[in-house]
């Protein structure tokens, strides 16, 4: 698919993502509530996992670092 046309399919999503949390859409109307809701609802619901899998990925990047500077601390003494 040649680059413009990806970039229309782009924008054009990106438009309708704009439209999904407008208040008074389709999209509220049919769910009873705003999109814009529902989302927080969502965000509120993921926000301790996404704490989560920061912590652990912070600490994974740490762990590693730190047995790199242990292998590298043993190259230097031979």
């Amino acid at each position: 698919m040649h680059a413009a046309v990806k970039l229309i399919v782009g924008i054009i999503i990106f438009l309708a993502g704009l439209y999904w949390y407008l208040p008074g859409s389709a999209v509220s109307s049919f769910f009873n509530r705003s999109a814009f809701q529902a989302f927080l609802v969502v965000f509120e619901g993921l926000f301790g996992l996404i704490l989560i899998f920061l912590g652990l990925i912070v600490a994974w990047i740490e762990y590693e670092d730190l047995k790199w500077e242990r292998k590298e601390k043993r190259k230097e003494k031979k």
